[in-house]
């Protein structure tokens, strides 16, 4: 019988510990430890662990079951969690309501004054304030269904877009508005929302964008009507008109851009 010389290279004198399993290798012989608990039992080495054994298929399906996590469903970006996400920011603006009430109308004191110093603070927290319930319900399905289209468009996309329709809108109230009226509400908003769906879907050419915007005009057609000026209207309709032409400028910019074509026969710049 021939020695392997894996088997020849391990020293006679180097006995292996108690408890612990020689394996030879195409190179060199390998010492595996076994757990005291393994070594206690009746030494079989194939009972080191159950975790260890291989499962069958069921076995798996089981496992893989138990440790699967709600966490990646709802997540802002993805659909149900997005429906999560607008569900709480709505519970927290009709609490703000609620407070305002109890309060006797206190908080309506932030909303936007235009052309005073004290009522620029407004512009960042009129969107947040709402005069009473009957407004916010007004606002609430367009911004339940908006602020889901875009909170799967992308966090960026949410974040770019809101804010600069945000400020342009509150801006432009805090400049243009009459000076007697205080603007309050999320309309500002929610039409920068719009006009950027609109737009992305025209700069985009997207199948699924497409599709988006003109079921959001089917549902939401009436709304365009608030980009104009009407008397006896409650609503500063120039805030509107901006945060909607601000949607539909970073709808452009985000999706409308197209890089620069190189003549023939000339290098493109790296």
């Amino acid at each position: 019988m021939v020695r392997s010389p894996a088997a020849s290279s391990l020293p006679r004198s180097a006995d292996p510990p108690p408890g612990a399993v020689v394996v030879s290798g195409a190179r060199s012989p390998r010492v595996v430890l076994l757990s005291p608990e393994a070594g206690a039992g009746d030494g079989n080495v194939a009972g080191v662990s159950e975790a260890q054994q291989p499962l069958g298929r069921r076995e798996r399906r089981q496992r893989e079951l138990a440790q699967a996590s709600l966490r990646p469903g709802l997540r802002p970006t993805r659909p149900p969690g997005a429906a999560v996400t607008m569900a709480g920011v709505l519970g927290l603006l009709w609490l703000i309501v609620a407070i305002d009430a109890v309060l006797d109308h206190r908080l309506l004191r932030f909303g936007i004054k235009p052309r005073q110093l004290d009522g620029l603070p407004g512009i960042v927290l009129a969107p947040v304030l709402h005069a009473d319930a009957g407004q916010l319900a007004a606002n609430t399905l367009p911004l339940l269904i908006f602020g889901w289209i875009m909170l799967i468009s992308g966090l960026r996309y949410l974040a770019v877009v809101t804010a600069a329709c945000w400020l342009a809108s509150g801006l432009v109230s805090w400049l243009a508005a009459p000076s007697s009226s205080l603007i309050l509400g999320a309309s500002g908003v929610v039409f920068g929302w719009l006009g950027y769906v609109l737009a992305r879907a025209w700069f985009g050419r997207r199948l699924l964008w497409i599709g988006v915007a003109i079921a959001v005009l089917c549902v939401f057609s009436g709304m365009l009507l608030g980009l104009l000026p009407k008397s006896g209207s409650h609503t500063f309709w120039a805030g509107q008109l901006a945060g909607f032409l601000t949607g539909i400028l970073f709808g452009w910019w985000l999706h409308g851009r197209r890089p620069a074509r190189s003549k023939p026969g000339t290098a493109a710049l790296p």
